[in-house]
């Protein structure tokens, strides 16, 4: 794959933080490599040997034909090897904690720990100790009432927690399954599941530990529910405060029924998040039936405010839906909101590959998983105003129908556009009021680096914008005007600009390729392109030269 990137530095930084499974090579094949994700290898746990053993000083239990039922609310530490099943079936306002020390629990009947009644439990992977609940049961090819639909399944909220090790296999459907709210904390947990790692049907909280949610064919972290809950709030929401945490999916890594939120603890931590979605995950079944590989996909609104987050994908990396009906009577906004963090991807995108159809995982015919898959796509607005996103390649780097920019940086790489106001509900635009904004597309081809199906307004900031040279195709074009009347607009290639009384024309000379920097308004600004562009346009209401 031949790509247009705009800066080293980008390059240099998706390569260090791209750990994923699999390698792409120079045609498109899936080439196996030694760089196989950290966050998976590092978790491992030894199966228990011992004689099973549930003790508590506070619950009470019973056990019949390996089934061991948890009667009540309580403290109950488990330890050795059981073959046969954790029940829960507690009252319907009891708090009931697990204590994992040192114990495997392997089921072939249904799942291995199932919670049926309880108010809350929590599962916690005691210091030092290592733990294994494993699956036995075939695959799933129909619903069934009776059994629960995953390794660990809960009908209330559920809590996993700790300073030790939990590995959960899965081989019926899902990994951890709530059909409540499910938060993580802590501990060093690795799922690995057919369909949906982690599931919690109205919430997913991870705030802290090393988590890898690994799907073979499905989605690797997912909510289901939008109804409103008893303190009026929607359900459906992702939210990440903490830890390490990576995903390897057949199809999205992150699918949120609701909102994604990226944002700070408390303390003033925030996560690490990795995701690599379709044939970038080497844990893909060959024959995996999912069609959507995005790497965080929702039905409202995404937002990243801090923390690290980078993506593989074979599918738009960023995604927001607009128009879905909740269950509480709302629809999706479609927003994807930047104000903070690191955002980092590559999305699977060869060059005169694009007009494809869909193929999935492991299929290796040379087309574009998904055709026109983008960097970040969002159905109504894209608003970036703080924060750092890298976008190494993509059929196309930035689409919505309103595109704002106010802060931050951003850097675009594409074989397509690099931005592209789409229509939609409202008149397509995009707004540069601030922030740094580079652009690289490649200087010939029907291809623009920055184009609007409506107008391009920059009252500030700093744009550099490549492309053709050329109407038809060119580094700045919109429907109706480009418009400037503040901030500082670089054009490698052709550009037509309305430009405000403020407003200088500048004679630059960057369009060589090789490293070039500039100065604006006394800070310096250094750059690279990796071709050679027709001309360079300048425009500027602050002192600009080469």
């Amino acid at each position: 794959m031949k790509k247009t990137v705009s800066m080293i530095l980008v390059i240099i930084l998706a390569v260090s933080l791209f750990s994923c499974g699999t390698k792409i090579s120079a045609t498109g094949q899936n080439a196996s490599g030694a760089d196989e994700a950290a966050a998976d290898q590092k978790i491992t746990a030894k199966e228990a040997t011992g004689d099973f053993s549930m003790t508590t000083r506070d619950g009470a239990f019973e056990e019949s034909d390996g089934v061991w039922t948890i009667l009540g609310a309580g403290t109950y530490v488990l330890t050795g090897l059981l073959e046969g099943q954790i029940l829960v079936d507690a009252g319907e306002s009891d708090s009931v904690v697990i204590e994992l020390s040192g114990t495997t629990v392997k089921y072939v009947e249904d799942s291995p720990v199932k919670i049926v009644s309880a108010g809350s439990v929590e599962i916690s992977a005691k210091k030092d100790t290592e733990n294994v609940i494993t699956d036995e049961r075939a695959a799933k090819t129909a619903d069934d009432s009776s059994q629960g639909e995953g390794a660990i399944y809960s009908t209330c909220d559920l809590k996993i927690k700790g300073a030790g090790t939990l590995v959960v296999n899965a081989s019926y459907n899902n990994g951890i399954h709530t059909t409540n709210d499910l938060t993580i904390q802590k501990l060093s947990l690795k799922v690995t599941a057919p369909n949906n790692a982690l599931k919690g049907n109205d919430s997913i909280e991870i705030t802290g530990g090393t988590v890898a949610a690994i799907s073979t064919n499905g989605d690797g972290v997912k909510t289901e529910n939008t109804d409103k809950n008893k303190n009026g709030v929607t359900r459906g929401d992702i939210t990440l405060t903490g830890g390490i945490i990576s995903v390897y999916a057949a199809g999205d890594g992150f699918q949120a029924a609701h909102d994604f939120v990226m944002t700070s603890s408390e303390d003033g931590t925030s996560a690490t998040v990795e995701v690599c979605t379709g044939s970038y995950s080497s844990y893909t079944a060959s024959n995996a039936s999912t069609t959507s590989y995005k790497g965080v996909k929702v039905q409202n609104e995404l937002n990243v405010e801090s923390g690290s987050l980078t993506l593989k994908t074979y599918d738009d990396g960023l995604h927001a839906d607009q128009g879905t009906a909740f269950s509480d009577g709302t629809k999706g906004l479609g927003t994807v909101n930047v104000s903070g963090g690191n955002v980092t991807m590559s999305v699977y995108a060869p060059e005169n590959k694009t007009a494809g159809g869909r193929q999935g995982p492991g299929d290796w015919g040379g087309q574009q998983t998904v055709s026109g898959a983008d960097g970040i796509h969002a159905d109504n607005a894209l608003n970036i105003t703080g924060g750092t996103v890298s976008i190494d390649s993509a059929y196309e780097g930035l689409e919505a129908n309103v595109i704002n920019v106010s802060g931050g940086k951003t850097y675009v790489s594409a074989n397509d556009d690099g931005i592209n106001a789409c229509k939609g509900g409202s008149t397509p635009q995009v707004n540069v009021s601030g922030g740094y904004l580079d652009v690289s597309v490649s200087p010939s081809g029907d291809t623009d680096g920055i184009d609007s199906n409506g107008t391009y307004t920059q009252t500030g900031g700093v744009v550099i914008t490549r492309g053709p040279n050329s109407q038809m195709a060119a580094a700045i074009d919109a429907d109706n005007s480009v418009s400037v009347s503040g901030g500082t607009l670089i054009i490698l290639g052709y550009g037509r600009v309305s430009i405000g009384a403020n407003v200088k024309a500048v004679s630059l000379s960057v369009e060589s390729a090789g490293n070039h920097t500039v100065k604006i308004d006394g800070v310096s600004y250094t750059f690279t392109n990796a071709s050679a562009y027709g001309r360079t346009i300048c425009y500027s209401d602050v002192s600009v030269s080469a």
